[in-house]
């Protein structure tokens, strides 16, 4: 994290921060960056070992929080990212219902139990720091259509407009999440907003994929100001950090190419929507987060991956935060693993007995010894050169499980990013572990029994 003599300096230079924004800015925290480390002391090296798997609604056969927390405990993960899902926060949240401001200002006590819950479990195994992050877009009228997906109104500036009240009821919803859970520690303020596929707008359909590249940072820039105002009010400890951007287009290159479009408008003066403009980018976030699958290598990783050019995609990204003075700030992997194609699998008949069977799409597979060994030795490969990334704050590993469930909603290449495959009644299987589960653990120093739910 920050050196002691920046937050020294950040104090000192809280007079400017609060002449550069509007009421973003907080006079107990003085415009300083939160530190997750109240002692002040620098991230210990065991913080880069993360791993992230969703609870709340989880599509895992016979999925048990409990169960996950123990084995992220086993593994020796540090770092845990949550997922947080409005259909959880809201009772009767859908995609024709227009919440009022009124109803989206708190959170269902029930759900924070809930939360509270699931970060109790995983501290108790050994996670130091919590993620929590979550796409909260409130239905408006023009896009409650029913239609699936997250979709906000067009960007419209004026004032009393929908996209206006849009941002005043994200606003709301952010402080309201960040009051229900005070335990987190690092806010995420979305997930892979860069991409019209987790961020729509509109009138997307009829722009080409320029436009939306385009338009999608004016609306991000927006969504983080909002958000980070909520947070900072209902938590100024809190360390919020931009969503987790994809390499959605041509790879890697596009986190930097989008995040330099991120940093133009807020460097212009002319940003957020609303009276107040604000030029500061410590009051957009504290810390910048992306999603580093590995594109310049094949994100299934089919060949032998280039870990030194996936660095250097990775250093160019953080080269554009320093660029805009932001080298101090740190990069938060929120998400990074990769999946295996079934080709790399060994097909099975439908009655094999086998212990790693698995049915993907109505056919049976059992794991492949030899690219098994491969995905192993890559992770290590992977976490040493994280090592030598300095800028890197941690890597929430994707995922703790396969789930063949996820296959409905992106293809078979979604089913196998996970650690351990998932229960199998037929044959008795509980969360069985694979290799790269074995190696993950080697990795982060974890010492606990990575078979213990291997049994039904």
């Amino acid at each position: 994290m920050l050196r002691k003599f920046m937050a020294v300096l950040a104090a000192l230079l809280m007079v400017f921060s609060f002449a550069a924004c509007g009421p973003a800015s907080d006079p107990d925290t003085g415009g300083e960056i939160p530190n997750p480390d109240p002692g002040g002391e620098e991230t210990t090296e065991s913080l880069l070992y993360g791993i992230g798997e969703p609870f709340a609604g989880s599509g895992v056969e016979g999925f048990n929080y409990e169960q996950a927390s123990k084995l992220i405990g086993a593994l020796g993960a540090k770092t845990f990212r949550l997922w947080i899902t409005p259909q959880t926060l809201y009772s009767g949240w859908n995609q024709t219902t227009v919440f009022s401001d009124e109803k989206l200002a708190t959170i269902d006590k029930n759900s924070q139990l809930l939360y509270e819950t699931y970060i109790d479990q995983v501290r108790k195994n050994g996670v130091e720091e919590i993620t929590g992050h979550g796409n909260f877009f409130p239905r408006m009228p023009s896009t409650a259509n029913g239609q699936e997906g997250n979709f906000v109104p067009a960007r419209d500036t004026t004032e009393g407009s929908e996209y206006m009240q849009f941002l005043h009821k994200f606003y709301l919803i952010w402080k309201a999440v960040a009051t229900a859970m005070p335990d987190v520690d690092v806010w995420e303020m979305g997930n892979e907003t860069n991409q019209v596929t987790f961020l729509n707008y509109t009138g997307s359909e009829n722009d080409s994929t320029e436009v939306q590249f385009e338009k999608l940072a004016d609306i991000n820039v927006d969504l983080m100001y909002y958000a980070a105002k909520g947070i900072r009010e209902a938590n100024p400890d809190a360390v919020i950090i931009t969503p987790g951007l994809a390499p959605a287009y041509e790879g890697i290159p596009s986190l930097g190419r989008f995040l330099e479009e991120i940093y133009e408008r807020i460097e212009s003066g002319e940003f957020p929507a609303g009276e107040e403009k604000c030029s500061d980018p410590d009051e957009y976030f504290d810390g910048v987060a992306w999603h580093p699958y590995d594109t310049v290598n094949g994100i299934t990783l089919t060949k032998e991956p280039d870990v030194a050019a996936w660095k250097e995609a990775n250093d160019a990204v953080f080269q554009v935060m320093e660029n805009h003075g932001d080298g101090e700030k740190e990069v938060w992997f929120t998400e990074f693993g990769y999946t295996m194609p079934v080709e790399m699998l060994d097909k099975a008949e439908s009655d094999c007995t086998d212990n790693d069977r698995y049915l993907i799409s109505n056919q049976y597979y059992t794991l492949n010894e030899d690219s098994e060994q491969k995905h192993a030795d890559w992770l290590k490969m992977y976490f040493d050169t994280m090592e030598d990334m300095d800028y890197v704050h941690t890597c929430h590993f994707f995922r703790l499980n396969c789930s063949a469930h996820d296959a409905l909603w992106n293809g078979v290449g979604e089913v196998l990013f996970g650690l351990f495959l998932e229960p199998d009644t037929g044959i008795g299987r509980g969360f069985y572990p694979r290799k790269k589960a074995f190696a993950l653990q080697e990795i982060y120093g974890g010492e606990g029994d990575l078979y213990q739910f291997s049994e039904l």
